[in-house]
């Protein structure tokens, strides 16, 4: 079961790359997967009921953000499903590697933009077919894709279930 969570959750940070987009099929079997993973783990209820808790509090929170403009509609469901994963005993660790992947990527973002600008005024508009898809997959200018990073904070999550 594990290896399928981290093939969904690296499918969703592909698909954020490319596409800005996180499909909701991939999002649902991600989501769905994670009572199965508690029974598998043999999670007491108690423990359930924090899953839930945490899922519903990142709900909250990540729909204030959507509502502000913040963020998408599927990174809402996206970050609540991995919040569900993650439970209490991962949380700090998890928001920490989302807050700092996301940085990144805004600072990637950004960085990526001045250089496409850079190559396009010096001549160099020919640049590699990689390179500029590189810098297309990171543009600034096409948001943040808070999937990736929060796909990263799902990962962190996962060694738990396998103990």
């Amino acid at each position: 079961m594990g290896a399928i969570a981290i093939a969904l959750l690296i499918a969703l940070l592909v698909c954020d790359l490319r596409q800005r987009r996180l499909p909701n099929r991939l999002v649902a079997l991600y989501a769905l997967m994670c009572p199965f993973a508690l029974l598998a783990a043999g999670t007491v209820p108690a423990m359930w009921l924090q899953h839930i808790l945490v899922a519903c509090v990142g709900f909250l929170v990540l729909l204030v953000l959507f509502a502000v403009g913040g963020m998408g509609g599927g990174d809402v469901k996206l970050g609540t499903a991995v919040l569900a994963w993650v439970g209490t005993q991962s949380l700090l660790n998890s928001l920490f590697v989302i807050g700092l992947t996301g940085l990144a990527l805004a600072l990637l973002g950004l960085l990526a933009d001045r250089l496409a600008l850079l190559s396009s005024a010096t001549g160099q508009g020919r640049v590699r077919s990689m390179w500029r898809s590189t810098l297309h997959a990171l543009s600034a200018k096409r948001g943040v894709p808070y999937g990736v990073a929060l796909a990263a904070g799902g990962l962190v999550a996962l060694p738990a279930y396998w103990k």
